[in-house]
């Protein structure tokens, strides 16, 4: 024992080294960590000069130092294209989510909501979360807002994804309506 040496409890070992009573312990029999010291009959203590000497023999001599990954190279002045929103450009913005394929859309023309809508005149009996929010001209979080307050319906399970009903949709729409131009 060196003079000056601490005491260190067996819960101040397990902070500095993170094993457990039971592997300390365990460590102590076989021979490979420092054996503790008895100071009373509840008591026992570990000398901090052999705890802090069993831990430096424990790291490697040479060690690579961590260093984070390196950041993703971006060009000057390289933009990255903003997210498509639904409300972005109404039914064109909708039939690109909902995966609509042979609509030509000329570069620099943007065509009505009307023409792409009877270009694409019927949306899929069942939608995911994406589609039937660009179905009701909504953003996701509306949407989803819209579900939990009760307004429009429950998603169904289907093959381990959520899907709504089209049909579901446009009755809890038909609904809100109704409510709204009832008489109070």
């Amino acid at each position: 024992m060196e003079n000056g040496d601490q005491f260190l409890r067996l819960k101040e070992i397990r902070q500095r080294i993170g094993l457990s009573q039971s592997t300390i312990y365990r460590m102590m029999k076989d021979g490979t960590f420092p054996p503790n010291v008895s100071l009373g009959p509840r008591t026992s203590v570990w000398l901090a000069s052999e705890v802090e000497a069993w831990i430096s023999s424990r790291q490697p001599a040479e060690r690579e130092a961590w260093s984070p990954p390196p950041s993703p190279t971006r060009r000057v002045g390289e933009k990255k294209p903003p997210p498509l929103v639904p409300n972005e450009k109404g039914a064109e913005a909708a039939a690109k989510i909902a995966g609509v394929v042979g609509i030509a859309i000329p570069d620099g023309e943007v065509p009505s909501d009307q023409d792409i809508a009877l270009r694409f005149p019927d949306w899929p009996e069942l939608m995911r979360q994406r589609t039937a929010a660009a179905y009701l001209d909504l953003s996701e979080s509306a949407f989803i807002r819209e579900v939990y307050r009760g307004i429009l319906p429950y998603p169904i399970v289907l093959g381990g994804r959520q899907s709504w009903s089209r049909q579901e949709l446009d009755s809890s729409i038909t609904k809100l309506l109704a409510r709204k131009q009832a008489p109070r």
